[in-house]
């Protein structure tokens, strides 16, 4: 995790707590229309009970996962499982609206000067946690600051130079540089808020209690079984783009731990489960062909790919790096790795992404199978055989290269079908699958030459800069595993994060992207996608996934679906 000292560093523990939680069952399928909205299989939307209707009030809304939470301190929270929990108990102060923009929810007025160094906040009265405590300015303060001082994603507020109550419901931001990306970074939900009072009074604050003002409130946790939490009747300031207001449908929400994967199938089709996103791909088909539950898709925007390392002979050349790019077929590794369950891509950034570039120009600028062009890079720079398959020499040297994979399956797939892929072209890719441990100090030494790699976001800023970003080196504890030191991407990066000016940010961003692409210290592979298996008489569906980004707003299923 992130220490005080270095708030601003993508830290590799973080990473390997995202892609760990990732491994462990989150579900990744298929794909939309074009409109981006998905696809539903096995079940009559129309039907009195299923996607489309309005739930009744009351019961018990049963969620599976094969991953169990560890704290629902939502400061000290890392890992997907609790974040899912958390999203019924606490709320950030913006949400992510249908038009993908910062909408303020807990503020009703905020505003940000010319050079977005200050930020105004005037939050809604009436607001009360769980506990009857009013969300005014000095709460939102306290929390903020304890969010910078104890959460991983610290980085988030760690920039703002103060956090000021300037009233009793008007809280001012200021930064010494500009941050226009705030209002973003507040849709994050870990930088929401918690009682004050209860986390003085709490003797193990986020094990035997968490208070906060969404719409559902602490209950009970069994240890290595269930969380419950219970419908907060007080609850009723839901965003206006959400149907139902408050409070929630069902009485209660319980996350149940089942750890096995035939066992949490079992339990959404035949058993007591009524929504999981965690049914492994191998399982898909089943929840599909189930008469009792339904599935649905979505493209998402999280890439695999290849880091390539670029400080190491010979991959520091461009031209090796782009005969590589040229080497793999995507669709092959698409079906190997995610049973056919995902989506080419051909820029790091998928374009459905805020920023990213079109499929178009990713593909003009990028490097597109091609095996007789890597044949020919390769060739260019010295590298020579006498047949097709042969491992190339060049001065006597073998084209040899360490490649590493993580031993979460669909990333050791990955590694196990390029790297015949490479050997085509005369590339002898040495894979290794290793534990995480083994293989992020292996990154960290910068002992390989490519790696498979998965880390990606929303926005086409956030997507780039802990994987390319030239502080973010793994050879100092970050996440660029290419080790990629490149003066103008980091400048672009800066510019797309820093200027007040939106069409100046995104000016930046479009190039930056344009030059990973010239450069090529990654090779694009695929984007991952999520899916959510429900029982039929789940109702309510519907309202959550006609969002574009509904995978990520788990926090809307809490108001919308019911049974």
């Amino acid at each position: 995790m992130t220490d005080n000292d270095s708030r601003d560093r993508i830290s590799r523990r973080r990473y390997l707590e995202t892609i760990g939680v990732t491994g462990t069952g989150v579900a990744l399928a298929g794909c939309t229309s074009g409109s981006g909205t998905p696809t539903t299989e096995g079940s009559d939307t129309d039907s009195e009970s299923g996607g489309g209707s309005t739930p009744s009030a009351g019961g018990t809304f049963v969620i599976g996962s094969s991953s169990k939470a560890s704290t629902l301190d939502l400061h000290k929270a890392t890992r997907r499982p609790e974040q899912t929990i958390l999203s019924a108990i606490h709320e950030p102060m913006f949400r992510i609206n249908p038009e993908l923009e910062p909408e303020a929810h807990l503020a009703s007025d905020w505003s940000m000067n010319d050079d977005a160094t200050e930020y105004v906040f005037t939050l809604e009265e009436g607001i009360t946690f769980h506990n009857g405590d009013e969300l005014d300015a000095e709460e939102v303060v306290w929390s903020w600051e304890r969010f910078v001082e104890n959460s991983p994603q610290s980085y988030l507020l760690s920039p703002a130079d103060s956090f000021e109550a300037t009233g009793d419901y008007e809280v001012t931001v200021s930064f010494n540089d500009p941050y226009p990306l705030l209002p973003r970074y507040l849709t994050n939900p870990l930088t929401g808020f918690v009682s004050r009072s209860a986390v003085e009074d709490a003797e193990n604050y986020g094990q035997d209690i968490a208070v906060g003002t969404g719409p559902y409130t602490w209950e009970s946790w069994e240890r290595g079984t269930a969380i419950t939490v219970s419908r907060y009747e007080e609850y009723d300031w839901a965003p206006d783009f959400v149907s139902n207001q408050g409070p929630g449908y069902p009485e209660e929400f319980r996350f149940e731990h089942h750890p096995e994967a035939t066992t949490l199938l079992n339990e959404l089709t035949d058993g007591g489960v009524h929504g999981s996103s965690y049914i492994t791909l191998t399982d898909t088909g089943e929840v599909e062909s189930s008469s009792d539950a339904s599935l649905v898709r979505k493209e998402y925007t999280r890439p695999g790919f290849l880091a390539i390392n670029t400080q190491k002979e010979p991959t520091d050349n461009v031209n090796v790096r782009r005969a590589i790019n040229h080497a793999v077929n995507k669709q092959p590794v698409i079906e190997a790795a995610l049973g056919g369950e995902g989506y080419p891509i051909w820029s790091i950034v998928p374009e459905i992404a805020v920023n990213g570039l079109s499929e178009d120009r990713a593909k003009e600028l990028g490097e597109q199978y091609s095996q007789s062009k890597a044949r020919e890079l390769l060739e260019q720079e010295g590298w020579t055989n006498s047949s097709e398959g042969e491992t190339r020499t060049k001065n006597g040297e073998e084209l040899t290269l360490t490649f590493y994979a993580f031993t979460i399956p669909r990333y050791a797939q990955m590694g196990e079908v390029i790297a015949p892929m490479l050997g085509e072209v005369g590339i002898n890719a040495e894979l290794e699958v290793l534990e995480a441990g083994t293989l992020y100090n292996n990154l960290e030494s910068g002992n390989h030459h490519i790696t498979t790699m998965a880390y990606g976001g929303n926005w086409a800023v956030n997507a780039t800069e802990p994987i390319l970003l030239g502080e973010n080196t793994a050879t100092e504890g970050g996440t660029n595993y290419s080790l990629w030191q490149n003066d103008e991407f980091d400048e672009l990066l800066n510019r797309a994060k820093t200027s007040p000016d939106e069409a100046t940010r995104e000016e930046a961003i479009t190039e930056a992207q344009e030059l990973i692409l010239e450069e090529a210290p990654v090779t694009p592979i695929c984007a991952f996608n999520k899916i959510y298996g429900y029982k039929n008489e789940v109702a309510g569906m519907d309202n959550w996934t006609e969002h574009d980004w509904w995978p990520d707003q788990e926090w809307m299923n809490r108001l919308e679906l019911g049974l």
